[in-house]
């Protein structure tokens, strides 16, 4: 360890031990460090005292250094007659830090209370405290010097940030980063090489505009390329003068190299950085600049292109559909949206393997680049889609792109021995204009149209069009979606309960549907048919289901002994994606368990078409929640052709007439027909019979007549929150007992 402390936190830092000193030794008029440099480092009285400067300036080296065992403790007199005492304060090595003294005043030495050996002894822990201190404050320098050139490193990144500013995830951020890398070093020709992704990009002083510049990527890729295997760092190589001297390139340059890794570590390529205009040598400096430079390409590679294609990825084409649009300047500049989908991929999958998938995305994305305009920028977008912009066109110049592409699908044929597959290509194409209120939506028009194509048969090309109400609601359901997914996660949604209303028997327990709504950005209530839509549409029902159950279960929780004495029964839909879920059935089992909340006050509905879609796995998970007590309804019920046949099937204790029946039951002689059967089969069964969407007193007196036992809608009570119904019932409990 040096003993470079010589700073005024140190002297401050080791000054607080004087009162130690001073309560351990109070009859010493002073105590002072001096450094190995012989310099008072500090003194407890804070004056100068020459007469101890000199003592110390002409002590032996031996003894300064602590290098003599016997010289670490010495007891002296100094000419004013005042004794001193002497410790050593030893280092790590063989050489101490410096020396601790202790001043006593005129003839103290002779006292018969000066006892130097005692003196030490009691000194000696202080003499360690001094010397962990002095070690802690180079310790402290050291880190500080230490976070200086950590500090100077950033500003030099801080720098490069500066110099390739808007590096965006895109074609064009890396293309800024090879320029402004380029005219930061003052070269005359920089270039970003990747040949397994064909990728290349790169910028040119006007020194070098008539130099060929293929032959110098030739060059560097055949010859310089294979040198820069197993490096991780920057290189610089010598290019000779050649016997041409007719361009500048002739007259021989550096080239500084700067590797680009995959992410395997493996050289794929790299930055090249040709000739100094003003003639000099690429520096240390330089080298670490583009070592920096490099990571944030890399980076930008990683983010903006896709792996297995080399086209770019979302990420980066969102980024340069956001740039495209900035070059929309007019109401008439368009440009469009071509949006791909690969017909039997998952075929293949199945048949060949993951390998034989992989293989045909490959080629598609080199079909792509094969036909690929100038004013085209293309991506893969995830698994077997792909998208290409085409700035500035119009929509023949869209479609002609898109039949050459899908016309080539016979090149996208798999072989493997006497078997083989064809895979054909869906499209659908989208316009946009300066309008568009954002990236997401131009990808999910032209989307929207290429499932259209697939819908209509495959092998096709759709173009997006605003008047065509089946993409039109396609595409509100996506942007529902989102909306759905955020109230999820944000525990969001509401719960509301319609009672469903006895109209024969009294005394019989309340019974209610539970209700799901969603409240948009606005406020107000998304309508349930647009909200179920986008639900089944993107398989989110099951998740959407376990919601309900839980709220449901958490909201009745605190009642459960009201429950059990009132037989209060609150229904609660289920979909047909859930009816298939085994997770489903142990989640609600598990939810019940944990509640308390009686079995019997929850009745599921599941609708008959749902259940007879999954007619097995339906009764199992009917049968699986029976047994423990909760009931069931089978909703919408005569809506299917066979709805008697499939009855005797499922064990439920509901039917709920499917509504179709209830609307125009008043005026349609065959509604009311079909309402008296399914009430007739119902009772043989020993069935209760609900009818929904029951608006007016007209129809509730009819449905009394026929024998229906329950009915529920507006003309019987309208939703309302949950958790009022239920503080009325507690409400008129407590009022019946008293």
């Amino acid at each position: 360890m040096t003993a470079e402390v010589h700073r005024i936190a140190s002297r401050r830092s080791i000054g607080k031990v004087k009162g130690l000193l001073h309560s351990l030794v109070p009859r010493a008029t002073c105590f002072a460090f001096y450094d190995v440099s012989r310099a008072c480092f500090w003194s407890s009285d804070g004056a100068d005292d020459y007469e101890l400067d000199n003592f110390v300036t002409d002590l032996p080296v031996e003894i300064l250094h602590g290098r003599e065992p016997d010289s670490t403790f010495l007891r002296r007199t100094l000419a004013s007659g005042r004794t001193i005492l002497l410790l050593t304060v030893p280092g790590d090595g063989a050489d101490a830090l410096g020396v601790l003294i202790a001043v006593f005043s005129r003839n103290a030495g002779k006292a018969s209370w000066f006892n130097p050996n005692l003196i030490r002894e009691i000194l000696l822990p202080v003499v360690d405290v001094i010397r962990e201190n002095l070690y802690l404050e180079e310790r402290v320098s050291l880190l500080e010097r230490r976070s200086a050139a950590v500090e100077k490193e950033l500003k030099l990144v801080y720098t490069l940030d500066e110099k390739v500013h808007g590096t965006s995830r895109s074609h064009s951020g890396l293309a800024q980063l090879v320029g402004q890398s380029g005219r930061y070093l003052g070269v005359a020709y920089s270039v970003l090489l990747l040949p397994a992704k064909r990728i290349r990009i790169s910028a040119t002083h006007s020194s070098w505009k008539h130099v060929n510049r293929k032959s110098l990527d030739k060059y560097l890729i055949d010859v310089l390329f294979p040198k820069l295997i197993g490096e991780d760092e920057p290189a610089v190589f010598e290019v000779p003068p050649s016997s041409n001297h007719e361009s500048p390139a002739d007259q021989g340059f550096q080239v500084m190299l700067s590797p680009l890794h995959d992410a395997a570590g493996n050289v794929e390529g790299a930055v090249a950085q040709l000739g100094k205009v003003n003639g000099q040598s690429f520096t240390a400096e330089n080298m670490r600049f583009m070592s920096h430079v490099v990571r944030k390409v890399e980076y930008l590679i990683r983010q903006s292109f896709d792996v297995m294609t080399g086209l770019m990825n979302r990420s980066g084409f969102e980024a340069q559909i956001h740039e495209s649009l900035g070059q929309l300047e007019k109401p008439t500049d368009v440009h469009q949206m071509v949006y791909f989908d690969l017909d039997n991929l998952q075929l293949v999958n199945d048949t060949f393997g993951q390998q034989a998938g992989d293989e045909v995305i490959k080629r598609f994305g080199q079909l792509i680049e094969e036909q690929l305009p100038r004013n085209g920028i293309a991506t893969r977008l995830t698994g077997d889609d792909f998208a290409i912009l085409l700035t500035h066109s119009s929509e023949e110049e869209a479609m002609a792109l898109a039949k050459s592409l899908c016309g080539s699908s016979d090149q996208l044929r798999y072989l493997k021995g006497d078997k083989s597959l064809q895979v054909t290509v869906s499209a659908g194409i989208a316009p946009f204009t300066a309008q568009v209120s954002d990236e997401s939506s131009i990808l999910k028009a032209a989307r929207i149209a290429c499932d259209s194509a697939k819908d209509h048969g495959r092998d096709r090309i759709e173009v997006y069009d605003q008047q065509n109400q089946s993409i039109i609601r396609r595409f509100d359901d996506m942007n529902l979606v989102t909306e759905i997914q955020k109230s999820l996660d944000a525990d969001e949604l509401e719960l509301h309960a319609q009672p469903i209303v006895s109209l024969s028997r009294k005394g019989v327990a309340p019974r209610f549907e539970v209700l799901l709504r969603m409240r948009g950005t606005d406020g107000t209530c998304i309508s349930t048919s647009a909200f179920f839509s986008a639900a089944e549409r993107y398989q989110l029902m099951p998740q959407i289901d376990r919601w309900v159950v839980s709220a449901t279960i958490s909201s009745l929780r605190p009642h459960s002994g009201f429950l059990e004495e009132s037989g209060v029964v609150f229904s609660v839909n289920l979909s047909g994606q859930s009816l298939g879920d085994d997770a489903i059935r142990r989640f609600i089992e598990e939810e019940i368990d944990a509640s308390g909340v009686p079995a019997a006050s929850l009745c599921f509905e599941v609708t008959e078409s749902a259940a007879v879609a999954n007619r097995r796995k339906a009764q199992s998970f009917i049968d699986s929640l029976r047994k423990r007590g909760c009931r069931f309804s089978l909703d919408d019920f005569g809506a299917g052709l066979s709805s008697f046949a499939y009855l005797k099937n499922f064990n439920v204790d509901t039917l709920k007439i499917d509504g179709s029946f209830i609307r125009d039951i008043t005026d349609n002689r065959i509604s009311e027909s079909m309402v008296a059967a399914i009430t007739q089969v119902a009772k043989v069964m020993e069935l209760d019979t609900v009818a929904e969407y029951v608006e007016n007193s007209k129809t509730k007196t009819l449905l009394r007549k026929l024998g229906v036992d329950f009915v529920q809608g507006h003309a019987t009570g309208k939703p309302r929150p949950l958790d009022i119904v239920m503080q009325e019932l507690l409400g008129q409990d407590v009022a019946s007992k008293a």
